[in-house]
């Protein structure tokens, strides 16, 4: 249960729908924005510098400067985000004798999870990491496969010359995991499957599967 001892329909960090017998915690931003957070969301907001609510300490407000926390900033951005896709799939309650529309689920395919791997790892914190090497080395190339044992899984792989970084995206957790995986010096290093590159990086780190590819090791 909510630390004020009411339990909210979903989790406002990630939208997931609270099942009977969870409990959810009410954290606290550095902008002093409060959330119900899911057991979870816990590691991911507190990660981000939020505190539970009964253990903050009063004090003065943020400085105009820290309203512009990024760690706060995108787990406001991603709730707002979920929220949003959650209500795109409630049926009208307004209308009477029309039945509810259900939203049309399109088939999952190889590239429609490669798509959704790379809008997971864009809502990451690891893409700051791409962006900042880009800067340093360089525009690099990317490959983003699914290992044939573990389709829900999918591996990301971002060289330079002198550098490479690999994450994986774990699509059957919910929300969706991102974690880095391996890195190395060498593009040689990497498997044959891992060289196949199939998508790109922008500037700020963003990285998008290019037209008419897909991968699979």
């Amino acid at each position: 249960m909510a630390a004020d001892g009411v339990q909210p329909e979903a989790c406002e960090v990630c939208g997931r729908t609270i099942l009977q017998g969870e409990r959810t915690r009410r954290y606290v931003s550095p902008q002093r924005d409060q959330r119900a957070a899911c057991d979870l969301c816990r590691p991911r907001v507190e990660a981000a510098g939020w505190t539970r609510a009964d253990r903050v300490v009063e004090g003065p407000a943020p400085s105009p400067s820290d309203t512009g926390s990024r760690p706060g900033r995108w787990l406001a951005e991603r709730a707002k985000r979920v929220r949003a896709r959650i209500e795109e799939t409630r049926p009208n309650e307004d209308a009477d004798a029309t039945p509810p529309v259900r939203a049309r689920t399109k088939p999952d395919t190889p590239e429609r999870r490669l798509r959704r791997a790379l809008e997971e790892f864009n809502e990451s914190e690891h893409r700051r990491t791409v962006a900042g090497l880009s800067r340093s080395l360089g525009t690099p190339r990317v490959a983003a496969v699914t290992p044939p044992g573990t389709p829900q899984d999918v591996r990301l792989t971002v060289a330079w010359d002198l550098s490479w970084y690999q994450w994986e995206v774990r699509l059957a957790d919910e929300p969706a995991r991102v974690r880095a995986l391996a890195k190395g010096s060498e593009i040689e290093q990497l498997h044959e499957a891992d060289r196949k590159w199939n998508a790109r990086a922008s500037d700020d780190g963003r990285l998008q599967l290019a037209a008419g590819r897909n991968g699979a090791s």
